[in-house]
């Protein structure tokens, strides 16, 4: 909280409790003029989302898409940048596949660790459901 500096000679005008406009992070003052796209559908919204901020946004990802159909359709040879572009996407978004699944590996081991430590009966019951639910000789 700032101090209001005319509080000692104004008593009638007590210091604020609320901040000031732009006294705190901005940054969320500007997500009014970008845009936010939600995808919904098939697989794991997280990952599509981390996908699109950390590897190519869309426009990203269309570019070079678009130049190897437009340049198949007109039977030209396919631009060798556009395709270095697309095979480094896909190798990316393997990679970040990749992290994902370890990731969630990581967080049920946490979760199962925690559940062993406060609810030992709860971990055999929920170990039982997914035991029950495995192919044979696994």
């Amino acid at each position: 909280m700032t101090m209001n500096p005319f509080a000692a000679w104004f008593p009638g005008w007590p210091p604020t409790s609320r901040a000031e406009p732009l006294s705190g992070d901005v940054s969320q003052w500007f997500k009014i003029f970008s845009p936010t796209i939600t995808v919904t559908g098939r697989g794991e919204p997280e990952l599509e989302g981390q996908i699109v901020r950390d590897v190519a946004t869309y426009g990203a990802q269309l570019a070079p898409i678009t130049d190897l159909v437009l340049a198949l359709a007109t039977e030209q040879k396919p631009p060798a940048e556009a395709l270095a572009k697309l095979e480094q996407i896909r190798r990316d978004v393997r990679t970040k596949k990749d992290e994902f699944r370890r990731g969630a590996q990581d967080r049920a081991r946490r979760a199962l660790a925690d559940l062993k430590e406060h609810d030992p009966d709860a971990l055999g019951e929920l170990l039982g459901e997914f035991r029950a639910d495995l192919p044979p000789g696994r």
